[in-house]
């Protein structure tokens, strides 16, 4: 097995667990716009889709009313205001500290902006983990491929030596674009179903994964 020399982190989903946090503003959106909440939380995993634009759509949002934009905008508000509710996924921490304690250094790549995911990891205490946090920073900013591959480059690290954590099929491609190698969370917006048609190695609880370092 390779040694790993970077061990990269998804947020959303992967370390925060936001899941139900997500499901409960989706529905609130829904309710209010007269369209029927989703049953359970397995039907919002079994959704979730990037780009989101599409998973809207698989909800049955028209935008002839209501731009995408306008949405967006809506969900993130609620998001801010909801997410220090929320908890680290069970186990997160001692994953982190046993990471830190092999000496293997790690950082988050995520869609969020870098505003908001430098408040949310200092609010859930965890700041101090990461050599880097690589967050979205302007509207115009690169994506988590391009940004993943700027830091490797800058880094020298070589790809195949990385593992990238995350929860989502998106994570999986981001992963295999920057030639990393991948691990995929199944508690995260996403079902164990639809990671497991990724073929990689996949993590029923984070105190999984120091056995694929």
């Amino acid at each position: 097995m390779v040694k790993t020399k970077l061990l990269i982190w998804d947020w959303n989903g992967t370390l925060l667990d936001d899941t139900a946090c997500c499901f409960d503003i989706t529905n609130a959106m829904r309710r209010e716009r007269g369209m029927a909440s989703l049953p359970d939380l397995d039907t919002y995993r079994g959704l979730f889709r990037f780009p989101v634009i599409d998973y809207y759509r698989d909800m049955g949002y028209t935008f002839e009313t209501e731009s995408y934009e306008a949405i967006s905008v809506d969900y993130i508000a609620r998001y801010a205001a909801a997410v220090g509710g929320c908890t680290l996924q069970q186990g997160a921490l001692e994953t982190l500290e046993t990471v830190k304690r092999m000496g293997i250094p790690q950082l988050i790549l995520s869609a969020t902006g870098q505003e908001r995911l430098d408040i949310e990891t200092e609010l859930f205490g965890i700041r101090s983990y990461f050599i880097e946090i690589l967050g979205q920073k302007d509207n115009l900013a690169h994506s988590k491929v391009e940004r993943g591959r700027a830091y490797l480059a800058k880094s020298g690290i070589a790809p195949q030596s990385v593992l990238f954590v995350g929860d989502t099929d998106h994570d999986y491609a981001v992963a295999t674009a920057m030639g990393c190698r991948v691990a995929l969370l199944s508690c995260g917006h996403q079902t164990r179903d639809k990671l497991e048609r990724c073929g990689a190695p996949i993590l029923d609880a984070l105190s999984e994964l120091p056995s694929l370092l």
